[in-house]
């Protein structure tokens, strides 16, 4: 089976429940779309056992873009107070003082050769995987957001995307987080990370029937 989640932000509990509830085993695939890193303190553990694994493929988002911009190889002034300011210090911290130089390398010189956006077919139908919004440049598919508005540029093509938490497309604030539908655009940000929000949840799309998976802090959703 195929699979698709987004936005784990460090939180490496609920990537292992996840992995279990969907009983994800070696003739499954794993889409990551990005922002596995940042907020949660588990960031750089989730992205070791993703390096390990082969049958899981990242996507490059924001938050490892800000990592690459602060510490990889063509540094950006202002990078690091972007990133502070966007929870990046416990990933900064742990590749610093808690990962040896040659560590540490290996991992930004994976976060540099990941791709910003995939087109795979599952089933005969075509999907658009990219972090922030489906476009032709690569500061849109990384940091753009998608809104109520926004429609797959692509024919037959569904769009799935993260980066914006779906409560502020769906506007429902006071029930646990879920898949927010479009027009042919899918976003699977459930709120991951944000740990001072209760209703925040770990989502995973099943390819193959659509089928919506959740974990989290409020398990009385959709599941």
């Amino acid at each position: 089976m195929t699979y698709c989640m987004s936005d784990l932000h460090g939180e490496k509990d609920l990537f292992g429940k996840m992995l279990e509830k969907i009983q994800f085993s070696s003739l499954d695939h794993l889409y990551i779309l990005g922002d596995v890193i940042d907020r949660g303190p588990h960031g750089v553990e989730l992205l070791e056992q993703i390096m390990a694994s082969d049958n899981i493929t990242m996507l490059l988002g924001n938050h490892e873009q800000m990592c690459l911009s602060t510490l990889g190889l063509h540094q950006e002034i202002g990078a690091r107070e972007l990133w502070r300011q966007n929870g990046g210090m416990s990933t900064y911290r742990t590749l610093l003082y808690r990962r040896t130089p040659r560590d540490r390398h290996q991992i930004l010189r994976f976060l540099a050769g990941l791709p910003d956006h995939l087109d795979i077919t599952v089933n005969g139908q075509k999907f658009h995987l990219v972090h922030g919004c489906p476009g032709s440049d690569r500061e849109t598919r990384i940091w753009g957001r998608v809104d109520e508005n926004t429609v797959s540029p692509y024919p037959d093509t569904l769009c799935i995307v993260g980066h914006t938490p779906t409560v502020f497309l769906s506007g429902s604030v006071d029930v646990p987080f879920s898949i927010w539908h479009g027009k042919d655009v899918l976003d699977i940000d459930c709120g991951c990370g944000h740990r001072n929000e209760p209703l925040r949840r770990l989502a995973c799309l099943r390819l193959e029937d659509m089928t919506e998976f959740y974990v989290g802090s409020a398990e009385n959703g959709p599941s």
